[in-house]
């Protein structure tokens, strides 16, 4: 009995030994395993996959957790990168400028800045920095000149000399850029004043001018039929029908010159709206005419 006890204990002993061996060994594998995971080296690879899955917002996360470990310029710049690409434009350009100087990527982030600040929408301040040297690049001066000669068809400004913002692109596209510079300088509006005017003279012209032709003839048939209900009423003397028709037909009339002049002001914004749009979209075809940077694989 003695005995069987004692080889009882051992192999309990045994298998204690055993197992605080595993756990250990496993311990020791997982939080090395973890370690591997969370390296700077891990992080970047993880952050370079995802840029090109295009998951712009977990890459930057990456990259901003590498950068903790390491201060490496072509890391910064495709964080920079990553915030441009997701809207994040005022980061996009802090961190654009902070590549200007001591960096062989210098000339990449002032163009990163200048487009941070156009699909920002910050023109004043694009124009401002291409004049400054301290943000030009003579490498990337034509696409910068470019997108500046671009921004105009976004902006209220005043459109440049047609001959330099022709010149700007390749003879392949210059049908395009010509017929979106005449479409933004000779835009096909209607004047609201001339609306009400041609519907204060005829009910309805005004709409017909402005494109809308069934309401224009349903405005005059509609003002011409209460003012013959008046009249006609009058005629008979029944003055208080009379009345009543008439303060329709006066409505009527009114309501016709304020709707066409509104009617003006809409087709002047549908006008405006397809303008943008279609430029939008061939801009966006075209990729801005920005150059193409291959940094991921760096």
């Amino acid at each position: 009995m003695i005995i069987k006890r004692t080889k009882s204990h051992i192999a309990e002993i045994f298998c204690n030994v055993l197992c605080v061996f595993v756990i250990t060994v496993v311990s020791v594998n997982a939080q090395k395993l973890n370690d591997d995971f969370f390296s700077p080296k891990s992080r970047l690879s993880f952050g370079n996959y995802l840029f090109l899955e295009k998951d712009y917002l977990r890459a930057s996360n990456e990259y901003k957790e590498f950068l903790k470990t390491d201060n490496n310029d072509t890391v910064r710049f495709k964080l920079s990168e990553s915030f441009l690409r997701i809207g994040r434009y005022e980061e996009a350009a802090n961190n654009f400028k902070s590549l200007f100087f001591s960096t062989s990527l210098t000339d990449e982030a002032r163009l990163g800045l200048f487009k941070s600040l156009f699909f920002e929408k910050n023109f004043v301040r694009f124009r401002q920095y291409r004049l400054e040297e301290n943000y030009t690049t003579e490498k990337f001066s034509h696409d910068i000149d470019r997108l500046n000669y671009i921004s105009y068809f976004f902006d209220s400004e005043p459109l440049p000399d047609s001959s330099r913002l022709f010149s700007a692109f390749a003879d392949l596209n210059r049908a395009d850029i010509k017929k979106f510079y005449y479409m933004k300088k000779n835009p096909d509006t209607k004047n609201p004043v001339t609306a009400a005017l041609l519907s204060a003279a005829i009910p309805g012209l005004g709409k017909i001018y402005t494109g809308e032709i069934g309401d224009g003839i349903t405005s005059l048939i509609t003002t011409g039929l209460l003012v013959f209900l008046s009249a006609n009423n009058f005629r008979h003397d029944h003055n208080f029908r009379g009345w009543l028709f008439a303060g329709f037909a006066a409505l009527a009339y009114g309501g016709n010159i304020y709707g066409s002049a509104a009617s003006a002001q809409i087709y002047n914004a549908g006008v405006k709206f397809n303008f943008d749009n279609e430029v939008k979209l061939f801009f966006e075809k075209h990729n801005y005419f920005l150059p193409e940077f291959d940094f991921v694989n760096r």
